[in-house]
C-alpha cells in the first residue's frame, strides 16, 4: 500500500516504464493508410486508401503476412506501381521501423529524381517532413548519394552502373529496387554477378531477415521482373462475377467490342470486359464490384465454388505480384478499348504491340523476332549413337566433310550417312595454322595439305568396304579465300571451296542467299539451299550455301529422336563432358524467325558465342551429304542414277 510520500515515486516509475517501452510497429497497411498523401495526381492531397485501387489491399496484405522475403511486382504504367513497390517500402523502413534502406536503380543520374520526385513530395505531405535533413545531401537539392534522416534512418542509393566495387561497401537489411530489367545483366568489364545479384548480396548478413523489394515494368520473357514473377509464386488476382458467382481472372481476350467498331470513339463505348464463365458483359459498375471482392491466389492454387483455396501456397520465398488492365480502376474498359483499336491500325505495329503489352496488360513483349525451340547443350551430351571416335558405322553409304577456316585453327567434322538421311558424327578435329610461324598465306595452305594427305585420301575404317573415303570435301573459303580455291583446285575430285551467306556471316553483317532459278554459263547446278558457280579468273568451281537454310537442317536432325531415321547422332564416348566442347559449338548461334513484309516468316541464325565452328562445319558437311546424294525420307528423292554417275564424273 502506497503513502503520500511513495506516490510521486511510483508515478515517475510508471512514466519511466512507458516512456522505454518500444511502439508497436505497424504493418505496413496500416503505415500507408494512416500516413500517406498523395502528392499529385487526380487524387493529390487525398490520404491513401486500398479501396481506390483494390490490388493495392492484396498486396499489402500478402507483404505483411511475414511470408516472403523478396517482392516482385509488375503491372500497368500510371496504375500505381511506382507507390506501392517502391516509394511505399522505402517510406515504412525509413520511418516507421527506422532503419536503413538502399534504393537501387540503374544508373546514379537516375537518383536525383527519384528523390525529388517520388520520394520527397510524398515525405513533404506526411508528419515525417520534420525528419529530413537540414544540411548536406538531400536538403537543398543537387546529387544524391546518401541521405541520413534526423531519426539515424539513413537512405542510400545504388546504381547498376560504375564499377563492382560501388556496390561493396554499403550493408542494410532492406533492398528497394526499381526499373528492375535495366539492371538484371553485368555489365561488359564486371567479373561479378548480374548487378540486382551485386545489390542483394549487400542483404546477406540478415539471412532470412532480409527484405528485398523490386518493381518494373515487364519487358521480355527473359527479363528479371518476370522471370521473379514467374519463378516465385506467380500470383494472380481472381475476381467474382457479378453477374454468374464464378471466381474468374480476366485477361486481354476478354476484352471484346473494339476491333469490330469503325472508329476509336465507337471503340470506347462499345468496348467491355466478358466473363469467360457466363460470357457476361460487365457495366464498370459490375468490374468495380468484382475488385473490391478480389482474391489472390498462387502459383498451381485455384478457388472452389464456395471460395475455398485449393492447393498448397508455392514453396519460394519470393512473391511474384501482378495485376493487369481489368484491375486498374483508373481506367475504363472503353479508354483501353479504343486503346487497342488505334494501335491495331498503327503504322509502327511492333512498337504499338510492345506498348499495349508491357503498359496496358503488363505481360512480355514477344518481338516479331521470335526464337525457335533451342537446343538443350544436356541432352545433346547424351547423344550418343554408338561406335567408336573416326569409326565409320556399317550402315553407311556415304560421308563428307566440313571444314571451317581460320588464321590460326581450321574446325572439321565428318559425318557418315545413310540412304534415308540418317546422319553420325563419325569424327571432328581441329588443325592447327602456323600463321605466326610461317605467314597465314603459307601455313594454311601446308595444314590443309597435311589434312587431305593424311586423314582425307586414305579415308576412315569402317562401312560396305572396310574404309571409307568422304564423297565430298568442302571449305568454307570466306577467309583466305584464294588459298582455299587454290588448294581445292589442286586437290581434285571431291574437294569444293564455299561461300556463305546468311545473318551470321560476314562479321556479324547480314549477306542475302540469291537462290538461282535456272541454270547457265556461270550457274552450273543448283542444290537445295546451294548452287555451284564458276569463278574467273582461276576458273575454280565454289558453292554458294545458304547457310541459314542448312544450319536450320543440322538444328532439325539434332532435335529429332536419337532413334529416328532423320537424327543426327554423335559417336560414343566415355564420359559424356568428352563432348562438352563440340556441344558449345552446337549452341553457339540461335535460330529465330522474323516476320518480313513481302516475304513471310524468314528463319535467320544469330551468334550468341563466337564459338560456334564446329557448328558451321556440321552445316558445310550436311550441304555436302546432299550434293553426294543424301535425301530424308519422304523427300524428293536424286534424279536418275545415270545422271548422277555423270555428275560424279564431272564433279571436278
Amino acid at each position: 500500500m502506497s503513502t503520500p510520500a511513495t506516490t510521486p515515486l511510483i508515478e515517475e516509475l510508471d512514466h519511466f516504464v512507458a516512456r522505454s517501452r518500444a511502439p508497436r510497429l505497424r504493418n505496413m497497411r496500416q503505415f500507408a493508410e494512416e500516413e500517406i498523401v498523395l502528392p499529385n495526381g487526380p487524387f493529390a492531397g487525398r490520404r491513401f486508401t486500398v479501396e481506390r485501387q483494390p490490388y493495392t489491399g492484396l498486396f499489402l496484405d500478402a507483404v505483411d503476412s511475414g511470408r516472403w522475403n523478396r517482392i516482385f511486382v509488375t503491372g500497368p504504367t500510371q496504375s500505381g506501381k511506382t507507390l506501392i513497390g517502391s516509394v511505399l517500402p522505402v517510406l515504412y523502413h525509413l520511418f516507421e521501423v527506422g532503419e536503413a534502406v538502399i534504393f537501387g536503380l540503374p544508373d546514379m543520374d537516375m537518383a536525383g529524381d527519384k528523390w525529388a520526385l517520388d520520394l520527397l513530395p510524398v515525405i513533404e505531405r506526411t508528419k515525417y517532413r520534420d525528419l529530413l535533413p537540414r544540411s548536406g545531401a538531400g536538403s537543398r537539392g543537387g546529387r544524391v548519394d546518401r541521405l541520413v534522416f534526423r531519426n539515424g534512418a539513413v537512405l542510400k542509393f545504388m546504381s547498376g552502373g560504375g564499377g563492382d566495387k560501388s556496390r561493396a561497401g554499403f550493408t542494410a537489411r532492406v533492398l528497394v529496387l526499381t526499373e528492375v530489367d535495366g539492371m538484371d545483366t553485368a555489365g561488359g568489364g564486371s567479373r561479378e554477378a548480374d548487378k540486382v545479384a551485386q545489390m542483394e548480396a549487400r542483404t546477406r548478413a540478415f539471412g532470412d531477415r532480409k527484405r528485398v523489394y523490386g518493381e518494373c515494368t515487364v519487358s521480355i520473357i527473359e527479363g528479371r521482373t518476370w522471370q521473379e514473377y514467374t519463378k516465385g509464386t506467380r500470383s494472380r488476382i481472381v475476381l467474382p462475377c457479378p453477374i454468374c458467382r464464378a471466381w474468374v481472372t480476366l485477361e486481354r481476350e476478354h476484352l471484346l467490342g473494339w476491333r469490330e467498331a469503325g472508329t476509336a470513339l465507337a471503340a470506347e463505348k462499345e468496348a467491355a470486359f466478358y466473363c469467360p464463365g457466363c460470357g457476361a458483359a460487365w457495366s464498370e459498375g459490375n468490374r468495380t464490384q468484382a475488385n473490391m471482392g478480389a482474391r489472390l491466389i498462387h502459383r498451381g492454387q485455384d478457388l472452389g465454388e464456395e471460395g475455398g483455396t485449393t492447393g498448397p501456397v508455392p514453396e519460394t520465398r519470393t512473391l511474384g505480384f501482378r495485376w493487369s488492365a481489368v484491375n486498374n480502376l483508373f481506367v475504363t474498359a472503353g479508354d483501353i478499348g479504343a486503346e487497342e483499336w488505334r494501335a491495331e491500325r498503327a503504322g509502327n505495329q511492333d512498337n504499338a504491340e510492345k506498348e499495349m503489352s508491357q503498359f496496358v496488360w503488363a505481360v512480355p513483349y514477344s518481338p516479331a523476332i521470335e526464337e525457335m525451340r533451342p537446343l538443350d547443350s544436356r541432352v545433346l551430351l547424351e547423344r550418343q549413337g554408338g561406335g567408336k571416335r573416326g569409326e565409320v558405322p556399317a550402315w553407311a553409304r556415304r560421308a563428307t566433310v566440313g571444314c571451317d577456316i581460320g588464321m590460326r585453327m581450321c574446325h572439321w567434322m565428318l559425318i557418315a550417312w545413310a540412304e534415308g538421311g540418317r546422319g553420325h558424327v563419325v569424327d571432328y578435329g581441329v588443325i592447327e595454322v602456323a600463321s605466326d610461324e610461317m605467314g597465314v598465306e603459307r601455313a594454311l595452305m601446308a595444314a590443309l595439305r597435311t589434312f587431305r594427305d593424311e586423314a582425307i585420301l586414305p579415308g576412315w575404317p569402317g562401312g560396305v568396304a572396310g574404309r571409307m573415303r568422304p564423297s565430298f570435301s568442302v571449305f568454307d573459303s570466306r577467309y583466305e579465300g584464294p588459298v582455299v580455291r587454290a588448294f581445292c583446285k589442286e586437290s581434285g575430285a571431291g574437294f569444293f571451296p564455299t561461300i556463305g551467306f546468311g545473318a551470321t556471316q560476314g562479321h556479324g553483317q547480314t549477306r542475302s542467299y540469291h537462290h538461282p532459278r535456272s541454270r547457265g554459263r556461270a550457274v552450273l547446278q543448283i542444290g537445295e539451299g546451294y548452287h555451284i558457280v564458276r569463278t574467273a579468273p582461276d576458273f575454280v568451281k565454289v558453292i554458294n550455301v545458304n547457310a541459314d537454310h542448312w544450319k536450320s537442317w543440322v538444328h532439325n536432325r539434332l532435335m529429332a529422336a536419337a532413334d529416328a531415321a532423320d537424327a543426327l547422332t554423335l559417336f560414343q564416348v566415355l564420359h559424356s563432358r568428352d563432348h562438352l566442347a563440340l556441344i558449345k559449338h552446337l549452341t553457339a548461334e540461335r535460330q529465330t524467325q522474323e516476320f518480313i513484309a513481302g516475304r513471310g516468316l524468314v528463319t535467320r541464325w544469330e551468334q550468341v558465342s563466337r564459338n560456334n565452328h564446329w557448328f558451321d562445319a556440321a552445316a558445310l558437311a550436311s550441304m555436302a551429304g546432299h550434293l553426294a546424294g543424301v535425301r530424308l525420307i519422304g523427300t524428293e528423292p536424286v534424279k536418275g542414277e545415270t545422271e548422277k554417275k555423270q555428275w560424279f564424273n564431272r564433279r571436278t
